[in-house]
């Protein structure tokens, strides 16, 4: 299956806004379950490697470039900074 963009409903976008920034720093996984998708999916689409995918989804990639970061947001129909917002500092 073959995919060029797949992107997230109004609902699925409220979906995704409210979820929790879980360990892996970004809301990749979240976006690919809310439509139903598989890492290969992603991959084809976006023309990176399934295994890029599976790192930057749950966290194992430290860094994502800002092309790739795009390539993601524009996938799935929402921004940069809400498929990967911004860690911010915790008070001491």
């Amino acid at each position: 299956m073959s995919y060029t963009h797949m992107a997230l409903s109004p609902y699925q976008l409220r979906e995704l806004r409210r979820s929790p920034i879980g360990p892996s720093g970004n809301r990749v996984a979240k976006a690919m379950e809310l439509l139903k998708l598989r890492q290969v999916d992603v991959a084809a689409a976006i023309k990176v490697a399934q295994p890029y995918v599976s790192d930057v989804a749950r966290g194992r990639s430290q860094t994502i470039t800002l092309e790739n970061a795009y390539k993601f947001a524009a996938f799935f129909g929402t921004t940069v900074e809400e498929l990967f917002p911004m860690k911010t500092e915790q008070a001491a």
